[in-house]
C-alpha cells in the first residue's frame, strides 16, 4: 500500500491532487497533506471528499520550505510526493527555487522513492523572464545532475492558470462587463486542476506503468491559444453572460506594468517578444497522463462561476 504526501496542500494543484487520491482505487492507503499554517490545515478538509475517500487523510501543519527538519517530518514514512514550488508573496521570490531543492532534498534522504515536482514553462525563456526562470530553473538542475536515478520524478511545468482570470478580470468583469484593459497577447490557459489530476495520475502509477515518466519534464499548456478578444469570449460563453475587451482603452505597457518586475517582464514578453505569446507547444504526454481531453477556458469557466461571484 502506497503513502503520498502533497506540499504545499494550500496550492491548487496539490488540493486538486489530494482530491483525487482521495478516491483513487489504486492502492493507496494514506494521502498526507501538508501545509504552512494550522488554520488551513483545519480548513481545507473541508474540500476534501472525505466520506467517499478510499485511503485515510492526515494534515501536518507549520511546514517551511526553508527548513529542511520539517520538510523531513511532513515527508517521514512516504512512498511518493507531489511538490509544489512555493509561492509566497511576503517572503519575495528569490528563495523559491532553493526551497523546492530543500523539498528535494529532504524527500531523498528521509527515502521518499518517487516525486512529481511543478515547476513552469518559464525555465525556456531564462535571458527574458530571469526573476520567473529563477524560480524554477535551478530546481531542474539539481533534479538532473544531483538526483538523477537516485529517486524517480517527474517535472510538470505549469503555464497560465485559468484562476488567474478571475483574480485580474473578476472585478471588472462584475462592473462592467469587460476585461480589464491590460496589453494583448496571446495565452494558452490551463486549468490547475488538470495539472494536480496529471499529478496524482503520475503518483499512483505502479513502477512500470511509471518509468516511461522518469526524468520527463511535460509542458503543461493548455489546449487553446487565445487573444484577450477570444478570452473574453470563452469566459463570457462560460459564464453566460457578454464580456469585451476593450483594446482602445489599453494603457501603455510601461504604465501598466510600472509597479511590479514580475509583471513587467511576463507581459513584455508576452505583448513584444517573439510570436507575441507564451510558447505554445501543446505537449500530448500531458493529455495522455490525463487520460482524457484538457480542459477549455469555457468549460473551466462554466464550472468555476463562484470564483467570479
Amino acid at each position: 500500500m502506497v503513502k503520498i504526501a502533497v506540499i504545499t496542500g494550500s496550492s491548487a494543484s496539490g488540493l486538486a491532487c489530494m482530491q483525487r487520491l482521495l478516491v483513487s482505487n489504486s492502492g493507496i492507503s494514506l494521502v498526507r497533506g501538508c501545509f504552512r499554517r494550522q488554520g488551513i490545515a483545519a480548513t481545507r478538509p473541508s474540500s476534501l471528499p472525505l466520506r467517499n475517500a478510499t485511503s485515510k487523510y492526515e494534515s501536518v501543519a507549520h511546514i517551511d520550505a526553508a527548513d529542511v527538519d520539517s520538510l523531513r517530518r511532513a515527508l517521514q514514512g512516504m512512498d511518493r510526493a507531489l511538490l509544489v514550488t512555493p509561492l509566497d508573496y511576503k517572503a519575495g521570490v528569490q528563495q523559491d527555487a532553493q526551497k523546492s531543492i530543500n523539498m528535494i532534498q529532504a524527500a531523498h534522504e528521509v527515502g521518499v522513492q518517487r516525486i512529481v515536482h511543478v515547476g513552469s514553462w518559464t525555465v525556456k525563456a531564462p535571458t527574458q523572464l530571469p526573476i520567473l526562470s529563477s524560480r524554477f530553473a535551478p530546481t531542474e538542475d539539481y533534479l538532473r545532475e544531483e538526483i538523477g536515478d537516485k529517486m524517480e520524478w517527474t517535472v510538470l511545468r505549469g503555464g497560465y492558470f485559468m484562476p488567474n482570470f478571475a483574480h485580474v478580470h473578476g472585478e471588472a468583469i462584475q462592473a462592467k462587463g469587460q476585461l480589464l484593459p491590460l496589453p494583448d497577447c496571446q495565452i494558452p490557459p490551463v486549468d490547475v486542476d488538470d495539472i494536480g489530476h496529471a499529478a496524482a495520475a503520475l503518483l499512483e502509477k505502479d513502477d512500470d506503468n511509471f518509468s516511461q515518466y522518469h526524468q520527463a519534464f511535460v509542458e503543461c499548456c493548455g489546449p487553446e491559444l487565445l487573444s484577450h478578444s477570444a478570452i473574453a469570449t470563452e469566459l463570457g460563453a462560460g459564464l453566460d453572460t457578454p464580456i469585451t475587451y476593450p483594446t482602445a482603452d489599453a494603457p501603455p505597457l510601461q504604465e501598466w506594468t510600472s509597479e511590479n518586475p514580475i509583471l513587467s517582464e511576463l507581459y513584455h514578453y508576452m505583448a513584444e517578444g517573439e510570436g507575441n505569446h507564451i510558447p505554445y507547444d501543446p505537449d500530448p504526454v500531458f493529455a495522455k497522463i490525463l487520460g482524457r481531453p484538457l480542459t477549455t477556458l469555457g468549460q473551466w469557466a462554466a464550472e468555476n462561476k463562484h470564483s467570479f461571484a
